[in-house]
Formats: structure tokens, C-alpha cells, sequence
């Protein structure tokens, strides 16, 4: 039994162009698929990953924040209550002792005035002594010229010649002589011992001749000692007033400044509206700055879309969960998303656009124009 064998056909020539450019394509593809997919892996293992958090006011850190900024408040509240309890403290103390200083000048004027009295007296007795003296020897003058008239017109009055009335009305002037006689007498008794008195007084003030000091002296000089002592001590209590008050003002401005502090991180600027950050670990910080462009891609590597940019890289250590879900050291970055939906992302992109290796000639010029 014989077969029969036919010769096979040769491919047409269109066929053999189209398992050409088949094959062409495919390796094109190929290419591609490995060119885009290299590409995607150096952009991924040059870009910097970051973790989006979604700050509201219901945010559990945010209240916690919130917790500590109304505590803050509080201490302020509390420390500015203090400065105007020792401002009224230092206004009063610093009354106390210029009334303190007034009194003792006062206290130190009166031993003058009662020297100077003392000193007006003695002069003012010795004149009075003087003119008592001048009076007393012009007194017994006329009382003994008085009495030698006396006797002569007893003398008449007996021989009958002049009436007995006369010789009484002389008696009678010599009785009114001798009693002023005793008055000066008085009065010099009296100006003497107010003289010896002044004059004590003057030598005991000025500490002369072993004279005691006077009552009044003593009384004086222990109200210089208890006016000094209250001067001190209001001295003393205004000088630690003064420096409680320098120690609350430096702690109120210490309260000002972490209040500033406070308000500057994106935990209290979320307290009354939503704010979209990302946790940038130190490990991805150096691509990260602001005016960077926010990728948000498949699984972190393919098909990424731009969705915003950094708007502010926040100063200040925070510890969270990095994007790969272990604790990190890191800062806070704000974004500025056009899709806010990204913000849901597990993880972000971001690219530095001005120092980025694949980055065009005109990025930088791109970056400043978006700021």
C-alpha cells in the first residue's frame, strides 16, 4: 500500500510580515513593561514614603492635645492671678514704707522741736529771771522808803499833826509794797525752777554732762526702734514680692511661648476643623520638604497620581507607627491634597521635585511658581 506525501505550501509573504510585526510588538511590549516597571521600582526606591494621618476634632490625639492646651490655660490663668495678687502686694508694701519713712523723719523732727523749745525756754527764763531781779531790788527800794515814811507820819499822827487816815493810807502802801515783793518773789521761785527744768531738758537731748535721759527721750527713741524695725520688715517683703513677681512674669512668658508652641502643631490646629498630615520617620525625611508633590499610588508602587503637596514640615520629634507599621522616630508634615480621598491611603509618596534625579530641567522653577 502506497501513501502519497504533499509537499507542504510555503507562508505567503503577508503572513510572514504579520508574524513579523507580531513578534515585533510583543518585544516592544516587552520592553515597555520592563522599562515602566523599572522605572516605577526607582522611583519607589527614590521617593520618600510617608504616613497620611487624618487629624479632627474627635481625633483621640487631638483631644489629648486640646486636654493639655486648656491645662496650659489654666496654669497661665492661675500663675497671672498670682502677679496681681503680689502687684497688690508690692503697692501696698511700698505705701507701708514711705509712711514708714515719713514717720520716723517726723519722730527724728520732734527731738529737734523739743530741743529747740528747751533751748528757747532756758534763754526766755533767764531773761524773765533778770527782770524779776531788776523788779525785786526796785521793790525792796521803795518798801524801805516806804517804811521810813510809815514811821514818820506815825511819828505826826501821834504829835497831832496830820489826821490818823493819813497814817493808814501809808501803812496800807507799804502793806501792798511788800505783798508784790513776796509776788516777785513767787514768780522768781517759779521762772527758776521752769529754767532748771528747760535746762535739764537741753543737757539730757544733747547727751552733756551726764544728764539722764528724759522720758520723752526714751519714749522717742523706742518709737525709732519699732518704726526701724517695721521699716525692715516692709523693706524685706517688698524686696521678695519683687522677686516672686520676676519669677511669675518669666513663667507667664514661659506659658506664652508653649502656648505658641502648642498652637504651631498641627494636633491644636485640628481642635476646630479637619487637618490632613503625614508621620515622615527620619529614615524619609530628606526628600520631604515644602512645596513637594504627594503621590498616591497602587500598593505603593504602580499607577501613581499626583494629589497634592507638602504644605508645612512641621518642627518637633513625634513617635508613631512608620508606614510600614513599626514605631518610629519622625515629624509631622501638612499636606495640601486637591483629594482628600487620599488621605484614607495606607501609605504616601512624596517626590522631591527640585532634587529628584528624573526630575525635568524646568522642576525648580515649577516648585517655586506652586509656593
Amino acid at each position: 500500500m502506497s501513501t502519497d506525501v504533499k509537499p507542504s505550501t510555503p507562508p505567503t509573504r503577508s503572513a510572514t510580515v504579520r508574524a513579523r510585526f507580531f513578534a515585533l510588538g510583543a518585544l516592544t511590549a516587552l520592553v515597555s513593561a520592563i522599562g515602566y516597571t523599572g522605572h516605577g521600582v526607582y522611583q519607589a526606591a527614590t521617593d520618600s514614603f510617608v504616613a497620611p494621618v487624618i487629624l479632627t476634632p474627635d481625633n483621640e490625639l487631638v483631644l489629648q492635645s486640646k486636654l493639655k492646651l486648656d491645662e496650659l490655660a489654666l496654669e497661665r490663668a492661675r500663675t497671672q492671678a498670682e502677679v496681681e495678687g503680689i502687684d497688690a502686694d508690692i503697692g501696698a508694701d511700698e505705701k507701708a514704707v514711705t509712711r514708714l519713712t515719713q514717720l520716723r523723719a517726723t519722730a527724728e523732727k520732734g527731738l529737734a522741736w523739743t530741743s529747740g523749745v528747751s533751748v528757747r525756754q532756758v534763754d526766755t527764763g533767764g531773761q524773765d529771771l533778770r527782770a524779776l531781779s531788776n523788779q525785786q531790788t526796785l521793790l525792796e527800794d521803795m518798801v524801805k522808803k516806804q517804811s521810813e515814811l510809815v514811821k514818820e507820819t506815825k511819828a505826826n499822827t501821834e504829835a497831832g499833826l496830820i489826821p490818823r487816815a493819813e497814817y493808814a493810807h501809808e501803812l496800807q502802801g507799804l502793806s501792798q509794797m511788800q505783798l508784790a515783793l513776796l509776788e516777785n518773789q513767787r514768780q522768781r521761785g517759779q521762772v527758776q525752777a521752769l529754767t532748771r527744768e528747760a535746762s535739764l531738758q537741753k543737757l539730757s537731748l544733747a547727751s552733756a554732762g551726764g544728764a539722764p535721759p528724759m522720758p520723752e527721750a526714751l519714749m522717742r527713741e523706742d518709737q525709732l526702734v519699732r518704726i526701724d524695725i517695721e521699716l525692715l520688715r516692709a523693706e524685706a517683703d517688698l524686696r521678695l514680692k519683687h522677686a516672686s513677681s520676676r519669677t511669675e512674669h518669666e513663667k507667664l512668658e514661659k506659658f506664652a511661648d508653649l502656648e505658641k508652641q502648642f498652637e504651631a502643631r498641627p494636633l491644636s490646629r485640628a481642635i476646630n476643623k479637619r487637618l490632613d498630615v503625614a508621620f515622615v520617620p527620619y529614615t524619609q525625611i530628606d526628600g520631604v520638604h515644602e512645596g513637594a508633590t504627594v503621590y498616591d499610588c497602587i500598593w505603593g508602587v504602580f499607577h501613581c497620581k499626583a494629589v497634592g503637596r507638602v504644605a508645612e514640615v512641621v518642627p518637633g520629634e513625634i513617635v508613631m507607627p512608620d508606614p510600614w507599621g513599626n514605631q518610629a522616630r519622625g515629624q509631622f508634615a501638612v499636606l495640601d491634597l486637591h483629594n482628600r480621598e487620599s488621605a484614607r491611603a495606607k501609605t504616601l509618596r512624596v517626590r522631591d521635585t527640585v532634587n529628584h534625579p528624573s526630575a525635568p530641567p524646568g522642576a525648580a522653577r515649577d516648585v517655586v511658581s506652586v509656593r
